[in-house]
């Protein structure tokens, strides 16, 4: 008789351990878009970038952008990027208009404001404000960024700052 409760139990033990799997992958997933959420919102929009480097990327996070394809590896390497953004727009704001979030990465659609205010892709600062979008896809390692690869529109980017003529 004994077996018999412990068999029927099974199918119900079971059930509890994938929905805690489930619970755990869905906690994960919150977080890891609570991250990006942060980078964007306070990071990019409220200039806080500098004291979120160690909360949102991994210490050997990587860029897999093919525009800096001489990217620095790890916190330090975000560090420099962060500072070429500062040096060349002012006036920076995001606004993340589609995100998605798995337990492991993250896609995100952006639109951008800016002024350009410093050399970038090749341009001068003209001073100019431009708008842009882009999608960046991230694998997260613990809650954090470890890996970057984005796609954004550089060829509006250049129309909107060619030099008038």
């Amino acid at each position: 008789m004994k077996n018999i409760h412990v068999l029927c139990s099974l199918p119900l033990i079971a059930l509890l351990f994938l929905q805690c799997a489930a619970s755990r992958k869905l906690n994960m997933a919150e977080k890891n878009a609570e991250t990006v959420r942060l980078w964007f919102e306070e990071g990019w929009n409220h200039n806080r970038n500098e004291e979120l480097l160690d909360r949102v990327f991994a210490p050997d996070w990587e860029d897999g952008n093919p525009l800096r394809a001489d990217q620095t590896v790890g916190i330090e390497g975000m560090r420099q990027f962060v500072k070429f953004y500062q040096k060349a727009f002012a006036d920076a704001h995001f606004t993340i208009t589609h995100l998605f979030a798995t337990d492991k990465q993250v896609a995100i659609r952006y639109e951008v404001s800016a002024v350009h205010i410093g050399d970038a892709f090749g341009v001068p600062k003209t001073g100019k404000h431009f708008t842009s979008t882009g999608i960046l896809i991230y694998d997260m390692e613990k809650g954090k960024i470890k890996r970057t690869w984005q796609e954004l529109d550089l060829m509006g980017i250049l129309k909107q700052l060619k030099p008038e003529e």
